[in-house]
């Protein structure tokens, strides 16, 4: 594991000893074995979907010994879905999470003021998975302790993460994949080439982010 890649939010299911990935399992899907480590949740694009024992499954899922986090979970505002109802079900995974003391990872698409005020009462790892944000939200989301998830987007040379992945501590940092085709290591050189950090000074500091997070 010492010098790993970790994929935090994958929906691919892994087979490489050199990347430790976390596969998403989406609620509204049908369910494949897990062998690798694995997040659960609700996206908001389906929380209109919420079967009537969401509560039992969020519980039943993190009483598997591979469940690392719940997620993605979060507040879409390009979605059809009526909004108070996202932020029922966002809310529902929050306090289980913190029921449980497991992070959660966050999907945030226009609703930055909202998903700011909701999470502010859960001191837990809250991991925003494929962020690009611009360079005054990244400074604003750091000082609320948010951990930041770079992904295909760091690729393009036009993505604002070229000015705000800077603003971001080291050690609220990590790397996705997403459902994108393109490999970590890709990501990871992406991300590397910006920080001016070499790839074994970036594995090395997010597998301590990593281990950080799963045994607060």
């Amino acid at each position: 594991m010492a010098d790993s890649y970790i994929n935090i939010h994958t929906h691919g299911q892994s087979s490489s000893h050199e990347v430790i990935s976390v596969y998403n399992l989406m609620l509204n899907e049908q369910r494949v074995p897990i062998l690798q480590l694995f997040s659960a949740g609700l996206h908001p694009w389906f929380a209109d979907q919420a079967p009537e024992d969401l509560l039992l499954q969020l519980s039943q899922l993190a009483e598997q010994p591979n469940f690392f986090a719940y997620g993605e979970t979060g507040l879409d505002k390009h979605c059809s879905v009526p909004f108070q109802h996202q932020q029922d079900i966002f809310k529902l995974h929050l306090e289980k999470a913190i029921e449980i003391n497991k992070p959660v990872i966050l999907h945030c698409v226009k609703a930055w003021d909202e998903m700011i005020e909701m999470a502010a009462g859960y001191p837990l790892p809250r991991i925003l998975h494929g962020y690009n944000g611009s360079l005054s939200l990244t400074k604003r989301l750091v000082d609320k302790g948010f951990y930041f998830s770079i992904g295909k987007a760091i690729t393009n040379p036009a993505s604002k993460l070229h000015h705000s992945l800077p603003a971001i501590p080291l050690d609220q940092l990590f790397c996705e994949t997403d459902d994108a085709t393109i490999s970590i290591q890709a990501i990871y050189e992406g991300v590397g080439a910006v920080l001016q950090l070499k790839s074994e000074a970036l594995r090395a500091i997010i597998l301590t982010n990593f281990a950080k997070i799963r045994s607060a």
